[in-house]
């Protein structure tokens, strides 16, 4: 989303952008939440909703995306 693009979200779109940044960071284990900020939770959500999505878990699953996970080791 570029900064100087103006988005505008209807109601319904308001109240879902309200609850999913935090379903996102509360499915996040502790060393997952190590890893990546709350602001760039909510921005990912932002971008993907100012894009159309609108689904709650492709929502999270594209502003947790690229977020460590502890039980994948790295090769």
């Amino acid at each position: 989303m570029n900064r100087n693009q103006t988005t505008v979200f209807d109601p319904e779109t308001i109240e879902l952008l309200g609850s999913v940044p935090d379903g996102a960071w509360s499915s996040l284990l502790p060393e997952q939440q190590a890893s990546i900020s709350r602001k760039l939770v909510a921005e990912r959500i932002l971008v993907a909703a100012a894009r159309g999505e609108r689904d709650p878990a492709r929502l999270r699953a594209r502003a947790l995306s690229n977020v460590a996970r502890p039980d994948l080791k790295a090769s």
